[in-house]
């Protein structure tokens, strides 16, 4: 009975090292792709994150995000467009004891996104990522992160029958710290 309780002790060590509070940020390149125009633009400028959850233990946690993409001139758009999205998804990985761990995330998206073409500016969309975090030994609060994660959503047009479905992308590097 004794070492069972020790053991299981040890167990709860483990797992409160892994689980908290965490805040971050990241940036990297932004993607656009829609079924209008036939190519995949990518932009120049910066995509920004702001990065918040909380892991509850080695494989789950949730997740929300303020990402301002970069701008993006698309062939269709007299002037750029200047999305910004705020998302809420779990975020799922193994975290292995050398600090390494691969994740992906799935979950929903609010974006605002101004589009000339379109009836409405707000638009809800699904997020998929998939990324690998590092938490030095040394560093056990800092993490570091490397990802690509896409928000696809449909804008509906004002001429009937012609939808057009956009996926927004980010390939990003970011830290976070753990409290």
């Amino acid at each position: 009975a004794a070492f069972s309780a020790f053991a299981g002790a040890q167990e709860q060590a483990v797992e409160k090292d892994v689980s908290g509070f965490y805040l971050g940020g990241g940036f990297g390149t932004t993607t656009y792709d829609d079924d209008m125009s036939g190519s995949t633009l990518e932009t120049n400028d910066s995509t920004f994150k702001l990065i918040g959850g909380y892991q509850f233990n080695r494989i789950v946690g949730i997740e929300a995000q303020y990402t301002k993409y970069s701008d993006v001139t698309t062939p269709q758009t007299s002037g750029a467009l200047e999305p910004t999205a705020i998302s809420v998804a779990a975020n799922l990985g193994y975290t292995f004891d050398s600090g390494w761990r691969p994740f992906g995330t799935v979950g929903l998206t609010q974006m605002s996104i101004d589009v000339p073409f379109a009836k409405d500016e707000d638009e809800t969309a699904l997020r998929l990522g998939a990324g690998v975090e590092y938490t030095p030994a040394s560093l056990e609060h800092l993490n570091f992160r490397v990802a690509y994660e896409v928000d696809t959503f449909t804008i509906e047009q004002d001429i009937p029958f012609s939808d057009v479905t956009i996926q927004l992308g980010s390939f990003y590097a970011g830290a976070t710290y753990k409290f």
